[in-house]
């Protein structure tokens, strides 16, 4: 189906930065959320054999991550140059879809499990954006999702603003309970959670951001990524 949304153009702008979009992503903080939300989160019989949606997948790494585990990638982009690129990195099935319309573009109950990475943040809503995907989610499905903490929203400003950071479009950040109750509204109850990165990523450390994430959970509404993890009811 075709949505009559017209998308605002600052939901585009990692398909202008083109080849910037990916100088700027920090290898540490992609595995670390590849490593959350597919290999910690998901374990092989809820996702080999299984169709999975990836919303706003960008350069594909979590498609790869997930068809590399057997799932049956489904990845999705507002941007068709992002779209192509998974395409050709990931060799999944890749289509242009709109996060504030997936039920009216795939249907209701379409996907054994969907995973969204940094995407919910640069629509603008998220919470509509998440009960897309718990719509889209087959009862007894599970969803994971990550997005910056709102905690860090002024951080991040004022580096945008410093111009220490490329990114111009919407940047809606999160708290546990704006991503648990959208998510409620839609059938789907958090079932784990998980924050990364206790201190920002770029000041390397890495080995000890690894231990924080590992055994600081207790601070993690002070942590800069949000993790979750829903099972949808039925």
């Amino acid at each position: 189906m075709t949505s009559s949304r017209v998308p605002d153009e600052r939901e585009y702008v990692h398909e202008r930065l083109g080849a910037d979009f990916e100088r700027a992503l920090s290898s540490y903080d992609t595995t670390r959320r590849v490593e959350t939300l597919i290999d910690d989160f998901l374990p092989d019989d809820l996702v080999r054999g299984k169709e999975v949606l990836d919303v706003g997948c960008g350069l594909g790494y979590f498609s790869e991550r997930l068809h590399e585990r057997g799932a049956r990638v489904t990845a999705t982009d507002l941007g068709p140059n992002l779209v192509e690129a998974t395409r050709r990195r990931v060799g999944c099935h890749a289509e242009v879809a709109d996060a504030l319309r997936l039920v009216e573009h795939f249907g209701p109950d379409r996907f054994d499990v969907v995973v969204s990475s940094e995407c919910i943040e640069h629509t603008p809503d998220p919470a509509a954006a998440l009960r897309q995907m718990a719509g889209v989610l087959k009862p007894g499905g599970h969803l994971a999702v990550s997005t910056p903490n709102l905690v860090w929203s002024p951080v991040v400003k004022l580096a945008t603003r410093l111009g220490l950071r490329p990114f111009d479009g919407f940047e809606n950040f999160s708290t546990w309970r704006s991503l648990r109750d959208p998510l409620r509204d839609g059938g789907v109850t958090v079932v784990r959670r998980h924050g990364l990165h206790l201190f920002p990523f770029q000041f390397g450390a890495h080995g000890v951001s690894r231990w924080c994430d590992a055994r600081l959970q207790a601070l993690n509404p002070l942590m800069i990524n949000l993790c979750v993890l829903g099972r949808k009811e039925g």
